[in-house]
């Protein structure tokens, strides 16, 4: 009987002593990993709950709609996750396992121009019996799946830039590099009368100097302030032309340039025009040269404004 007692008491000695060492206390739990884009573009997509269900499911976008309640609550295989304090390049998420309230931290880690990396983590005292440890360790298993669950969808999301900026962006070269060009001041934001207008001036003008256009239109406009607008508009042509007062040739570099081309109104380019500009403020680039719009749709001839394409050059270097 003393025998059986000495080996209950050793085994328990040892389960203990194995418990205690394989589960230390604090128990750390921990998910890291590394995106393909700019911390400031991950930050945007963190910080602002409103944005979460964009990249929730993304990995699984057949997975039921991210739960609601009193608040901005996300929902992941059975675990809750709602961001309740936001800092400077990192966020606290309180996490709900079962009956149990968990408060973590998640820190965005500026590893190069387009690479973030985010660890994820959360420490609690370990128990001190060894039942309820390895109970806690279980638990603490699960928790870490759904946060590497959390963090893979985000990356899948992240790594897309049109995800993150809301449009395709391409770097690309300009395929025409001779174009006739003229200005005009106006006193207002020019709309789509006043720059085909001056589009149709400067084809009149291409057409009579016995040179065809080649491409799409461009435009630019500059705000002087004081109701003073600059527009630029061009043509693409064959052939060097005479310069006249009002009428000038521009040799555009054939370079490099970020490009996007979206569809839609006024509206929807503004939008495009100044997500690209945050594209270019994230990655710490600057558009030495004037950039432009080109017009791939005739507004003129296509009325319906959900239709017309527009592309927007930001030369890069």
């Amino acid at each position: 009987m003393k025998k059986i007692l000495l080996v209950l008491i050793v085994a328990m000695a040892l389960f203990t002593f194995t418990t205690y060492f394989f589960i230390p206390s604090p128990l750390t739990i921990s998910a890291v990993t590394i995106i393909r884009t700019t911390d400031n573009g991950t930050q945007r997509f963190l910080t602002d709950s409103s944005k979460w269900p964009l990249w929730w499911n993304y990995s699984n976008k057949d997975s039921a709609a991210p739960i609601k309640s009193s608040g901005p609550v996300f929902g992941s295989n059975g675990d809750s996750f709602q961001l309740t304090q936001k800092f400077y390049k990192s966020i606290n998420i309180q996490i709900q396992h079962n009956q149990q309230k968990i408060d973590s931290k998640l820190v965005i880690i500026p590893l190069d121009l387009d690479s973030t990396g985010i660890e994820w983590k959360y420490t609690l005292p370990a128990a001190i019996n060894p039942f309820t440890r390895i109970s806690q360790y279980r638990d603490a298993k699960e928790i870490k799946g759904n946060m590497e669950t959390v963090l893979n969808n985000l990356k899948r999301f992240l790594s897309k830039t049109e995800n993150v900026y809301g449009i395709p962006i391409e770097r690309n070269f300009l395929k025409d590099t001779l174009y006739v060009t003229a200005k005009k001041m106006v006193s207002s934001y020019p709309g789509t009368v006043e720059i085909y207008q001056l589009i149709k001036t400067i084809q009149g003008y291409a057409g009579k100097n016995g040179t065809k256009q080649t491409g799409n239109p461009i435009f630019n406009v500059t705000d002087f302030g004081n109701h003073h607008f600059q527009l630029m508009a061009g043509i693409p042509i064959e052939v060097k032309i005479p310069e006249k007062e009002g009428f000038a040739l521009k040799h555009m570099v054939r370079g490099s340039f970020m490009i996007t081309e979206v569809v839609g109104g006024n509206y929807t380019v503004d939008q495009a025009s100044k997500n690209l500009q945050l594209y270019f403020s994230d990655f710490n680039r600057t558009s030495m040269a004037m950039n432009f719009t080109m017009l791939v749709t005739d507004r003129v001839l296509q009325p319906d404004t959900t239709r017309w394409i527009t592309k927007i050059y930001l030369p890069v270097y």
